[in-house]
């Protein structure tokens, strides 16, 4: 398990790489954002899934996130950074950890990142796994902003619907208004099926605070990062819609979408997969967050679909990090 830094054009960024063999394949997960570091999740993630056993496993905190976030940093960061920041890293970590080519699991807006890398260069990459991916970014808003204002409808919450009114219908390309709409499409249940918005929270900020990988300054960085980089990040993805793009992906790809998702609307999901002609995988007892809430599935569907017993690439000379222990 190290730490290992990462100096990319206007950016320092971290990953840990966590795996009980050397010469096992590298899997890198790509965090849900925008603002969500990974690194913190290490712990949590393997608990629930087991993936260290097969897999070197890395958790990376992208642009502006837990360990990378820079206090200095200003203005919009476009979804062209930070698909090339998924490209670097894919690349970086490729060279340094020796190896011809790494698997990549993507989660929601991590996911869509990662396929356009993917469509970008291929070259490094054996296969691609994209959880709940967001696909038309603006026809995502209207889907959970309608889903939010009928439940409040339904179950006559008076302040649910105050809230959701005051923000109007999307875009919602600001923290305020962004953060208002997931809040109560959590706390109805399309987020995560068994937790609301407020164990959500509670959730992320204790696995952040108990991680032993940060510093007591980069926690605070941390928590800064959610909302700054959130800022950075909402205005370039108005017109974000993978649909609407010419795309070839040739690598080996699987769509793991949860029936009751709310942020990622399974229709568009579906609609991506069959135009790329992907496997997809439906979570039936989930929402946003399969690999937390069906989490024994979605290891055995993530291992049917990449067999890392069968993946034993030669390796290449690795690159020393300076951040290794001596």
């Amino acid at each position: 398990m190290r730490l290992e830094r990462f100096d990319f054009p206007g950016s320092t960024q971290w990953a840990l790489v966590c795996g009980q063999r050397p010469s096992s394949p590298v899997l890198l997960l790509v965090q849900a954002g925008p603002g969500i570091p990974m690194i913190h999740e290490a712990r949590a993630h393997e608990h629930a899934l087991g993936l260290e056993d097969h897999f070197r496993v890395v958790y990376w905190d992208q642009r502006g996130t837990g360990k990378s976030f820079d206090r200095s940093a200003r203005g919009v960061v476009t979804v062209a950074d930070l698909v090339a920041d998924v490209g670097a890293m894919i690349r970086g970590l490729s060279e340094r950890l020796g190896v011809a080519k790494i698997d990549v699991v993507g989660f929601s807006l991590g996911a869509s990142l990662a396929l356009l890398a993917a469509a970008a260069d291929p070259a490094h990459l054996r296969s691609l796994v994209c959880v709940g991916p967001d696909v038309n970014f603006i026809e995502s808003e209207r889907f959970a902003y309608s889903f939010a204002i009928e439940e409040a409808r339904r179950h006559g919450h008076k302040r649910a619907m105050r809230a959701l009114r005051s923000i109007g219908e999307p875009p919602h390309d600001d923290t305020k208004r962004f953060m208002t709409r997931i809040r109560w499409v959590a706390n109805f249940r399309g987020i995560h099926r068994g937790k609301g918005f407020a164990a959500l929270v509670r959730t992320n900020l204790g696995r952040l605070w108990a991680s032993p990988r940060y510093s007591f300054r980069e926690k605070v960085g941390a928590l800064r990062g959610m909302s700054v980089t959130q800022e950075r990040v909402l205005p370039s993805l108005r017109s974000f819609d993978l649909l609407s793009q010419e795309l070839r992906i040739q690598v080996p790809m699987a769509f793991f979408q949860g029936r009751h998702d709310v942020a990622a609307p399974p229709a568009l999901t579906a609609a991506l997969a069959k135009r790329l002609g992907a496997r997809l995988t439906w979570f039936d007892n989930s929402a946003h967050m399969p690999h937390e809430e069906e989490p024994r599935r979605f290891r055995e569907e993530l291992l049917r679909f990449i067999r890392p017993e069968e993946h034993a690439p030669p390796s290449l000379p690795t690159t020393r990090s300076p951040h290794d222990p001596q």
